[in-house]
C-alpha cells in the first residue's frame, strides 16, 4: 500500500485528488483481500455475518452504543486538551474541510457508505471471525478493534477508534449479524463528515 500511495502522490496533480485516489485504492485492496480469503477458504457471506437481524432491536442497540462511545470520546478529548495536547489534522480532515456540494456527496458515499460495508466485512466478518476460533470472543473483539484503530495511523485518535471497534465487535456478537455494526460505523462516519464540513 505504501508503494501505491507513493505512486499516486507522484502522478496526481492536486493533493485532494491524491487523497481520494488513495482512499479508493485502499478500499479496492480490502475488497481483493476479502474475496481472496473468502474464495480460498470457501467462506460464505453468511459466515461473514451477512445475515438478517431484528431491525428495531438493532437500531436501539446502535444508538445506545453510539451515545456511550461519543460520551467517552468527549471525556477523552477534554483530558487530552487539558494536558495541552492539541490533535493535529490529518488527510481525512483535509478532505472534509470546506466542501462543495459535489465533494460533500463524494465524501458521504466514500466514508459513510462504502467504508463501513467494506471495513466491517474485513475486520468483524473476516478478522474477528478467524480470531474467535483461536482466542475466544472478547479477546478476538479486542484484537480486531486494535487492528481496526491502528490501520487509521493516528496516535491520538487510537483510543476513540479502538472504543468504536469494541462497540462494533459487541454489536456483531450480540446480533450475530454484521448489519448493526455497519449501521453504527456508517452513523459515526456520517456525523463526523457533517461536523467537519459544517465547522470548517
Amino acid at each position: 500500500m505504501l508503494f501505491i500511495n507513493r505512486f499516486i502522490f507522484q502522478i496526481a496533480t492536486e493533493l485532494k485528488t491524491a487523497y481520494y485516489l488513495s482512499i479508493v485504492a485502499l478500499n479496492i485492496l480490502f475488497v481483493i483481500l476479502i474475496l481472496s480469503v473468502k474464495t480460498s477458504n470457501k467462506i460464505t457471506w453468511l459466515e461473514l455475518g451477512w445475515k438478517k437481524t431484528e431491525v428495531k432491536r438493532g437500531v436501539i442497540n446502535v444508538l445506545k452504543i453510539w451515545g456511550l462511545i461519543w460520551l467517552i470520546d468527549f471525556i477523552y478529548m477534554l483530558i487530552i486538551v487539558s494536558m495541552g495536547i492539541i490533535p493535529e489534522g490529518n488527510e481525512l480532515v483535509y478532505l472534509l474541510e470546506k466542501p462543495t456540494v459535489p465533494t460533500l456527496i463524494i465524501n458521504i458515499i466514500l466514508i459513510a457508505v462504502v467504508a463501513p460495508f467494506i471495513e466491517e466485512t474485513l475486520f468483524r466478518g473476516l478478522l474477528f471471525g478467524s480470531l474467535r476460533t483461536y482466542f475466544g470472543c472478547w479477546t478476538a473483539i479486542t484484537i480486531s478493534a486494535a487492528f481496526f484503530s491502528a490501520l487509521h495511523f493516528q496516535l491520538i485518535g487510537f483510543v476513540p477508534r479502538f472504543l468504536l471497534g469494541l462497540g462494533l465487535g459487541y454489536l456483531y456478537v450480540k446480533h450475530d449479524s454484521i448489519y448493526p455494526a455497519v449501521g453504527l460505523h456508517a452513523l459515526n462516519n456520517f456525523l463526523a463528515v457533517l461536523m467537519v464540513s459544517l465547522l470548517s
